[in-house]
């Protein structure tokens, strides 16, 4: 991490201004700036309230928001650690900006962590009144039903770039206001647009009752899997996404993962000695990273085009994926041949 003084002189720099006119606004000698900017000086401890003249003169002649400023002065001269980069910059400006007035905490822990659970509840909230706004004609008429939806929610809130330009652009103008439940996990908007007023409402169709934003947390079931047998994805014949099976979300598992989550029943004896017939394994998508030695996935490589349940370990570029019914072969593949590596998170038997 730079120190401040390395951060002020290359900002300096890059705006073409002097360490002169910077001492000058500061009432200080040349000799002390340059002092701090090859660090043979701490800077002064521009959070105390006797130092806030300085802080602004330093926030203006850098061009930099005054909380950076602190964080690194914070941290060179206190070692108090800098708060994570956002996941979402021009997002969190945006919501922090509309957050209700009564929440002066929330808005502290969301600065603290670079994506807040609340944070991101909030952003699929507007992605769905951003869908539901910007429908000509009712939701009721749509071709898709409530699960499609899902999808496109879900399509979207994983676009960084369309979060953090058109999301932001389409509701930076609009009066927005809204607020976060901790108990029950739920966030709620509240606006005096007529348009979003309609979309909420709108929304509130496919919400549980006295929610406005949190779907009923249920994860669809897509097919059927067994250690030895592997299962494709299946809509019953019915449209894309509107035909599965639909169960609860078991307890233990983050509510707010329920959108993410989908589901495959087990069938067949070939897992009977671990996993009975009939449990559900609840699949979190792309969570490749998040995988370990040992952990149940989800698999499909690029020969068998179908998946299946092992237990993996990581040999370098390759992965032992491991049957835990000894009637079946281990599988040794390349990180190459994997069209899917998913992590099950719980199984409910």
């Amino acid at each position: 991490m730079k120190t401040f003084g390395e951060y002020a002189k290359e900002r300096v720099r890059k705006a073409g201004k002097s360490q002169k006119t910077l001492a000058r606004k500061l009432g200080v000698s040349p000799a002390y700036v340059s002092q701090i900017f090859t660090g043979k000086k701490n800077p002064p401890d521009l959070g105390r309230a006797r130092n806030r003249l300085q802080l602004r003169i330093w926030a203006e002649f850098l061009d930099a928001a005054e909380e950076d400023i602190l964080e690194l002065v914070r941290y060179q001269l206190h070692r108090v650690p800098p708060r994570p980069t956002p996941r979402y910059g021009r997002m969190r400006n945006l919501l922090l900006g509309a957050l209700d007035a009564g929440q002066v905490d929330l808005s502290e822990e969301v600065r603290a962590l670079e994506l807040h659970p609340a944070e991101s509840l909030a952003v699929q909230a507007l992605v769905q009144i951003y869908l539901l706004q910007r429908e000509d004609e009712p939701f009721e008429s749509r071709g898709y039903g409530p699960v499609r939806f899902r999808d496109l929610c879900m399509e979207l809130r994983g676009n960084r770039e369309f979060i953090e330009s058109e999301l932001v652009d389409f509701f930076g103008g609009r009066s927005l206001s809204w607020t976060w439940d901790l108990e029950t996990g739920d966030v709620r908007f509240s606006s005096t647009s007529p348009e979003i007023e309609r979309a909420l409402k709108r929304l509130e169709e496919l919400a549980e009752p006295g929610s406005r934003v949190s779907y009923r947390r249920t994860v669809p079931v897509v097919g059927h899997v067994s250690a030895g047998v592997g299962f494709a994805f299946t809509d019953g014949g019915y449209p894309a996404g509107e035909g599965f099976e639909h169960v609860e979300l078991p307890p233990g598992v983050d509510p707010g993962l329920a959108q993410r989550l989908y589901c495959v029943r087990v069938r067949g004896d070939s897992l009977q000695e671990f996993i009975n017939e009939g449990s559900l394994l609840f699949i979190k998508p792309e969570s490749w990273e998040e995988i370990k030695d040992g952990d149940l996935v989800i698999f499909k490589d690029t020969g068998e085009r179908k998946a299946f349940v092992k237990k993996v370990e990581f040999a370098g570029s390759n992965l032992i994926l491991r049957s835990m019914n000894p009637q079946y072969r281990n599988i040794v593949l390349r990180k190459s041949e994997l069209l899917l590596l998913e992590r099950v998170i719980a199984i409910l038997f």
